[in-house]
Parts: C-alpha cells; sequence; structure tokens
C-alpha cells in the first residue's frame, strides 16, 4: 500500500479524523451536561472551556487538541520513513499537520463546528519545528501574562513562528535540503498567521474597542 501511492492520501485523510475529535465538545456534554458551543463565545475550544468549566476542563482540551496535530505528523512519519525521500517526507508530514488543523476547525464528528485550531497547530509544529515552536509558546505566555487576553497571546505567538524561522535561517545560512525546508515553513507559518488573524477577527474588533476578555490566571474549576 505504501510502496502504489495510498500511504500518503491514507495518512492525510487519517489525520483530518483524528483531528476532527472534538474534545471540547465531548468532554462538555460528558461531564456538564451541555454542549460548550453554547457558552461564553460559542467556539469548541480550549479557551472556552477555560471560561465556561474551569481549569481542569479547558485544561484536558487543551492537551487533547495538542496531541492531535502531534500525533498526525508523528503517526505519518512512522509508517512512511523510509519510502520517501526527505524532502516529500517533510511535505507529506506538513500535509498530515495541516489535515489535523482543518479537522480540529471543521470536525466531521461534530456538523463541522470546531475551535480555531491554534492548540492543534502547536502540537503539528512541536514535532516539525520544536525550537521555533518552543520560541512561539514563550512569547505565548509573555503576552499572556502581561495583557490576560488569549486572543492577543495567540496571535502574537503564531506571527512570532515566521520571525524565529527568518532569524535562524539568516545566522545559520542554511542551504540544500533546509534551505528548501524553510521556504516551505516559512509559507506555511505565514499562511497559519493569516489563517489565525482572520479567525480572530472578532477579537481584534474587541481588542481595539476595548471589550476584549481577559483571563483569571488562577481560576478554581466550577
Amino acid at each position: 500500500m505504501l510502496e502504489n501511492g495510498l500511504g500518503m492520501p491514507l495518512f492525510i485523510l487519517l489525520s483530518y479524523l483524528l483531528g476532527s475529535i472534538p474534545a471540547a465538545v465531548w468532554i462538555s456534554k460528558s461531564f456538564f451536561g451541555t454542549d460548550v458551543r453554547s457558552k461564553g463565545s460559542g467556539n469548541a475550544g480550549s479557551t472556552n472551556m477555560y471560561r465556561s468549566f474551569g481549569f481542569w476542563a479547558g485544561f484536558g482540551t487543551q492537551l487533547i487538541d495538542v496531541l492531535k496535530g502531534w500525533l498526525s505528523p508523528v503517526t505519518a512519519w512512522y509508517f512512511l520513513n523510509g519510502h520517501y525521500d526527505d524532502f516529500t517526507l517533510l511535505l507529506i508530514l506538513l500535509c498530515c499537520g495541516l489535515a489535523a488543523v482543518m479537522g480540529h476547525t471543521f470536525p466531521i464528528f461534530s456538523g463541522f463546528m470546531g475551535g480555531k485550531g491554534v492548540n492543534t497547530m502547536l502540537g503539528m509544529m512541536l514535532f516539525l519545528q520544536i525550537y521555533a515552536s518552543l520560541f512561539s509558546l514563550g512569547v505565548f505566555a509573555v503576552v499572556l501574562l502581561s495583557g490576560r487576553m488569549v486572543s492577543l497571546a495567540s496571535m502574537s505567538a503564531v506571527y512570532a513562528f515566521p520571525v524565529f524561522l527568518v532569524a535562524r535561517f539568516w545566522l545559520n545560512q542554511q542551504s540544500g535540503i533546509e534551505a528548501k525546508a524553510f521556504w516551505v515553513f516559512l509559507g506555511i507559518g505565514l499562511l497559519l498567521s493569516i489563517y489565525v488573524t482572520w479567525s480572530h477577527r472578532a477579537n481584534i474588533h474587541r481588542i481595539r474597542s476595548g471589550t476584549e476578555s481577559r483571563i483569571a490566571l488562577v481560576r478554581k474549576a466550577k
């Protein structure tokens, strides 16, 4: 199956299905008897879970959403490594990660109404670009601690990703497959930045008007 070219579409499909696991919806319905999409912002993501049901509900959702993004390229790499050249394999792993993000955003298991995909993007990039991801996490933490707005922290972290890539490429003067990989990741990083900005357009309006919600950094579960 792997040799006849079916490996790539199979793992992309599996990644979409994995990403489609609606952790926020299933956790909210199972433990709180209500769909999180009927609460707060109406978003099926960890931020709305934190605000609506407390720390552990939000943390559990966030962990699952990150794992979805991480497991998608990891699983494909485990089975496909050695069947493709390094650059082709990288492109396949990226496609699997992006399929998981699409699954999270438009989940087949919950009426195609999902979250914004930031946690799933993080999981995907923690496997594919760990140093850039850790840098982005640091930016997220700094912005969140200073402003207590998850939306602003998320957008800042996503934009920090391509900035880190450019700085690292400029400092190391990479060549060959590393240079090709850089341009691929930079393109993906910029596209994801545009997507995250678009998906947070309502948040941006509230930030500009001074009405964006701020989170309490320590909160007991309800």
